[in-house]
């Protein structure tokens, strides 16, 4: 009986990139009982016709449907829920990885440019529909949306009557009672495999921003990127490793001598993780905060060594300094002192040093491991925020940064420092240059395979400062540019008194 079955509208969204170079879905054709594309080079709906398939294209449709990811009775009403649960069976299907899930639905959560006004004369005119600013770049997904058509109360506020004409002519082609089925084609950077997603929802939804047909909608129109926590406690890659690794290798593949001679690299590391712990001892120790090395500050020392030896040579997971997070931490428990005088500069009065806090963070980050549920509802912005409030916050102080500030300020404004008063300007910008070039052939380290050298890169930072510099920049000058106090002196002498050699008359 084919009164029972409903009618069908077809709708192809397919992935382009428009005039500002931007990713957007664009509306190319649709099926109401015949096939009607969008002509490229007028811009129009053509001829409707019966489209022709090949049984290869079935077959490979078959295929993907049997690999692909399938949701029946789907309880979604909202578009951002729909597509978050399809990247997650895409991800329990191992059609995707869980670290392209941000991307894939960024590409989803595009926004959709529908033709609205495209009739079978040339009216060229586009109605952009902002969907939801976020989520999927991605090839083949396809989703069944029902539709309830309304012919005679199809009003939306805000439309102009051109357009409710257009829209009200092509609710007259559809059935009632239709069932509609949204098909998303598109190809991206980050996929290296076909990938495919069938949807069927349990109930129907009204979905404007993605239809053409114009079906008052009331749905969540943002989406914020959440933080990323994988579920329970495992290694990075399960299906790869396990928490415990033979040193012959997994399959015994590796001959007895790569132990030995993995000591090399294990070295490499353990200097890396003890550079980088001292580094972050030297910053947060400043001369100006008066720290004194306590009791414990030896015994402090050796765990650092022992436990970073062990950690490299066994590939245990090692201590990481957090310099920032550290910093902070100092910065928080410093005072700074409060009777200061007009044009004087605020000191440090005390630094309220304690393990106290620093055992609670630590305690903190541990228990993260099992508040999963909680940290997934944190938006990635907050984080971001957070984390570059703190970066800058650690800059403040740092000569380099001010330097390189006043790079862009002119003369006249500069701050009355001793490296300002004591070196020429030039030869000032010629130091910070030479830093920010050391500083980024670090960094251009960092960011290759060769990163385990950072350590040799590093030192060899030494020689550049004793041989080069010394070269090219008088004592004085290099004593002012990079000093270990902030003020650095030079008119005192021990024992010298400016009194008794001044000539008095007789």
């Amino acid at each position: 009986n084919n009164r029972s079955l409903p009618g069908v509208f077809v709708e192809l969204n397919e992935l382009i990139m428009d005039k500002n170079q931007e990713m957007q879905w664009k509306e190319t054709a649709r099926w109401i009982k015949f096939e009607e594309d969008v002509e490229e080079e007028t811009d129009r709906w053509g001829k409707p016709h019966v489209a022709s398939l090949s049984f290869r294209s079935l077959l490979e449709l078959r295929k993907t449907i049997s690999h692909g990811a399938v949701l029946l009775d789907l309880d979604q009403k909202t578009l951002p829920g729909i597509a978050h649960q399809v990247v997650e069976q895409m991800i329990i299907s191992d059609q995707i990885k869980a670290e392209d899930r941000a991307n894939v639905l960024r590409a989803l959560l595009l926004k959709h440019r529908i033709n609205e006004n495209l009739t079978d004369f040339f009216v060229p005119a586009e109605k952009e529909k902002a969907l939801v600013t976020s989520v999927l770049r991605y090839p083949d997904c396809a989703s069944r949306v029902a539709l309830d058509l309304q012919k005679e109360t199809v009003s939306v506020s805000g439309m102009h009557r051109s357009k409710s004409k257009h829209e009200l002519k092509l609710l007259e082609k559809i059935p009632e009672n239709a069932e509609a089925t949204v098909v998303l084609v598109g190809s991206v950077d980050f996929l290296e495999q076909p990938t495919m997603a069938f949807v069927r929802l349990q109930e129907a939804v009204e979905l404007e921003s993605v239809l053409e047909v114009p079906v008052p909608v009331s749905m969540n129109d943002t989406y914020t990127q959440k933080l990323s926590v994988p579920h329970g406690f495992s290694v990075t890659s399960p299906s790869k490793r396990g928490w415990i690794i033979s040193p012959l290798g997994t399959n015994g593949e590796f001959p007895v001598w790569m132990m030995f001679a993995c000591c090399l690299p294990a070295l490499l590391v353990f200097i890396l993780i003890f550079m980088e712990t001292q580094i972050t001892t030297l910053i947060v120790s400043k001369k100006e905060r008066m720290l004194m090395k306590g009791s414990g500050f030896h015994l402090d020392l050796l765990l650092i060594v022992v436990l970073g030896g062990c950690s490299a040579l066994f590939g245990l997971p090692w201590m990481a300094a957090a310099t920032v997070r550290s910093v902070t931490h100092v910065n928080a428990l410093t005072v700074m002192s409060k009777a200061v005088a007009p044009g004087d500069k605020p000191r440090i009065q005390e630094v309220k040093e304690q393990r106290v806090t620093g055992l609670l963070v630590a305690i903190m980050v541990g228990m993260s491991i099992v508040i999963g549920d909680l940290l997934r509802q944190i938006p990635l912005a907050v984080l971001f925020g957070i984390f570059l409030y703190m970066g800058v916050m650690s800059l403040n102080g740092i000569q380099l940064t001010e330097r390189m500030m006043l790079l862009l300020m002119p003369p006249k404004y500069h701050p009355d420092h001793t490296y300002v008063r004591k070196v020429r300007t030039l030869r000032m910008h010629l130091f910070t240059c030479i830093q920010v070039v050391c500083l980024a052939a670090l960094w251009a380290v960092m960011s290759t395979q060769a990163s385990l050298a950072f350590p040799f890169v590093l030192i060899l930072t030494i020689p550049v400062k004793m041989f080069l510099l010394s070269r090219i920049f008088t004592p004085r000058e290099i004593a002012c540019l990079d000093a270990d106090d902030a003020e650095p002196k030079f008119d005192e002498r021990e024992c010298h008194d400016e009194y008794s050699e001044m000539h008095m008359p007789v």
